[in-house]
């Protein structure tokens, strides 16, 4: 179902911060592969791409934990975890950019933000040693300023702990940055931190045009018109 777009598309800003994870790159089916051949390793019934895409948003250990829950109707033991983390992030990052792709609108808003001289910084719930080789399979590393990762649980979306930082690194206003993402997580930390939410129509979260901030929603990146403030 198609998401109403509500609010201004143009914004008069220093900074914009951009989720990574369906927002940027389609990595379900890669993510799914991985948790599979995981599954597998349990001998546990498999997942449908479907399935896993409805888990995803809080980074892969907690999504391996999901997995195990709806395939085996159990929790991992610490042991365990400690094990079939280790198992899934080998799979994930063995291939991470195998059948994922980078969403449509993607490259050319960041080329035009970028060429205006605007900050731009991704923040992502995925650990830093999966997001950094992702971003560079996928030719987007060059786009960013800085890559802000939930290395420590504390730091994950919907805390705007991230995002604190990337204002503070770069000396921007919180009303001079937007935050776009695909999930209430990303809508959450925007508020939190005081800066405007975006919303994307697709990837994995649900976004509520009437959640937090009355977020605008877009079908694509490119459509977001952002202008550098001169203050």
């Amino acid at each position: 179902m198609r998401l109403s777009k509500k609010g201004p598309l143009t914004y008069d800003v220093k900074a914009a911060a951009i989720d990574l994870d369906g927002t940027m790159i389609n990595s379900a089916p890669d993510l799914a592969a991985a948790a599979n051949l995981t599954l597998e390793q349990m001998d546990a019934p498999v997942l449908s791409i479907e399935t896993v895409i409805g888990m995803i948003g809080d980074g892969i250990d907690t999504l391996l934990k999901r997995c195990v829950k709806e395939s085996l109707g159990r929790e991992l033991s610490d042991n365990e975890m400690e094990k079939y983390r280790r198992l899934m992030r080998e799979f994930y990052a063995a291939d991470s950019f195998n059948k994922s792709h980078v969403y449509p609108g993607v490259v050319s808003a960041l080329t035009e933000w970028r060429k205006k001289g605007i900050v731009l910084s991704c923040i992502t719930n995925k650990a830093s040693e999966l997001t950094l080789p992702l971003l560079e399979k996928a030719q987007l590393t060059e786009y960013f300023d800085q890559t802000y990762c939930a290395d420590k649980p504390k730091d994950r979306k919907p805390a705007p702990a991230m995002i604190y930082s990337f204002l503070s690194d770069y000396n921007v206003e919180p009303n001079h940055c937007v935050m776009v993402g695909d999930s209430v997580h990303d809508l959450h930390a925007a508020q939190s931190a005081g800066v405007v939410g975006i919303g994307v129509s697709y990837g994995y979260g649900k976004v509520d045009p009437d959640g937090p901030n009355s977020p605008t929603i877009v079908d694509r990146l490119d459509t977001i018109d952002l202008h550098l403030v001169s203050v």
